[in-house]
């Protein structure tokens, strides 16, 4: 069943409890008046056939009064030995309920035969208060049931006509609202499969269909962005992996095509370059996969830079103050900073230096080296897969992006500065002073 059905039976079985409810203590109260008026005709009735009585010791008399006929149509007067007035017309099995009542003596009051309603009412002597007789009214209840009934079938109509309005005016209710609701998962799913940057810009959420359309459109986001970096992932792999398999190939081609005196050596040393390519190529999908698993894997990690710094050899480091903790898994920053300082020994003619600091809240490490510095015809473009500058030497054009990728994984970055000289930066979230 689907959403909008179950609301639709939940709120039509809410609306038929209450008005059962309402027809069930509607119908009670009715009931309770009917009876209640009845028992007030009678008693009336009860009361002005005994004004019509004159009472002498045992012995009654009924006079004439102006409403005799109204009295007598359904009223008994019983001595303590017969009869003196029973109505006429009224069954065998009315008459005799109506003189056993009134045989009693008493004030009792109980549905009779013939759908009539009974009431008997003593009759005491004025001087010693004994009961010498009895009056038996009678009050027929068709009239009232049967307005009682057409009450109730009224009422049914009626809560009929209320379920057909409420079914109605509910499930328009819930089509008008559910209807956007629908569409917008439509479209999200279609957009979702062809036109990742559509959004519906519905602004700040201020009720339930503003708040999912700014989840939607979050979630597109989530999506777009998702593809976006698989997109450029790839990229980089196929970026970082072509020139090394290329040179393999080269390097492999040279040494098969060697011949004469320097053929051993010229094998050699090709088979020493086709090593060290390799070995290249390991420490770029290891980079790679480093990238992969910490984008996949944002669980928190600390880092010491400062004792990252001290296991690089052939470096000055200069630490200015304490150093706290940074956010980044040890593995991750130390592949980030790899690139840099190969970077830097690769153009300094003389000279690498470390500078760690702290600077708002980050830890930084500067990386510099006494070489010509980065051409300022690159700028962020040294940043991008596949850029190389002009005494690059023939490399892939993916350690610094590479060293970002893996820095902003960090929640950090890593950036270029001016010189003297060149001077790239690491810097990463500080999380806690060292101890």
């Amino acid at each position: 069943m689907s959403l909008r059905r179950r609301l639709l039976a939940v709120s039509l079985l809410t609306l038929a409890v209450g008005l059962g409810a309402l027809l069930a203590v509607g119908n009670v109260l009715l009931r309770a008046g009917v009876q209640a008026q009845a028992s007030s005709v009678l008693r009336a009735r009860a009361e002005a056939q005994l004004a019509a009585l004159t009472v002498s010791g045992r012995h009654m008399q009924v006079r004439e009064t102006p409403n005799d006929e109204v009295l007598d149509r359904r009223s008994w007067v019983l001595t303590a030995d017969r009869v003196i007035e029973r109505p006429v017309g009224v069954s065998a099995q009315l008459d005799a309920a109506a003189v056993a009542m009134g045989r009693q003596r008493r004030v009792i009051e109980r549905d009779g035969p013939d759908d009539i309603r009974l009431r008997a009412l003593p009759v005491r002597a004025p001087s010693s208060r004994l009961a010498v007789g009895a009056v038996v009214v009678g009050y027929a209840m068709a009239p009232l049931e049967r307005l009682q009934h057409d009450v109730v079938i009224g009422s049914l109509v009626f809560a009929a006509l209320v379920l057909l309005a409420g079914f109605l005016t509910t499930r328009g209710a819930l089509e008008g609202a559910l209807q956007p609701v629908a569409q917008m998962t439509a479209h999200a799913e279609d957009w979702g499969a062809h036109d990742l940057d559509r959004r519906f810009g519905l602004g700040p959420a201020r009720d339930e269909l503003t708040a999912l359309a700014a989840t939607l459109d979050g979630l597109l986001s989530r999506i777009a962005a998702s593809r976006r970096h698989e997109q450029r992932f790839a990229s980089e792999v196929a970026h970082e992996l072509r020139t090394p398999l290329a040179v393999l190939r080269g390097r492999a081609e040279l040494a098969l095509a060697a011949r004469g005196a320097d053929a051993d050596a010229e094998r050699a040393e090709a088979l020493q370059a086709l090593v060290d390519d390799a070995t290249r190529l390991e420490k770029a999908v290891d980079a790679l996969l480093a990238v992969a698993r910490r984008e996949l894997d944002m669980s928190d990690a600390a880092v010491d830079l400062a004792a990252l710094a001290r296991e690089i050899d052939g470096v000055e480091l200069t630490v200015h103050g304490p150093i706290p903790l940074a956010e980044g898994d040890p593995d991750v920053v130390r592949r980030a900073l790899a690139p840099l300082i190969d970077n830097a020994r690769r153009y300094a003619r003389d000279r690498v230096a470390l500078e760690l600091d702290v600077d708002a809240g980050r830890v930084r490490l500067a990386v510099r080296d006494d070489g010509t510095g980065l051409d300022p015809k690159l700028g962020e473009r040294a940043f991008e897969p596949g850029t190389q500058g002009e005494d690059s030497g023939g490399g892939a054009g993916l350690g610094l992006p590479l060293a970002r990728r893996l820095a902003r994984s960090c929640g950090g970055d890593v950036r270029a500065e001016p010189g003297p000289g060149g001077c790239f930066v690491l810097e990463l979230p500080a999380v806690q002073p060292v101890r």
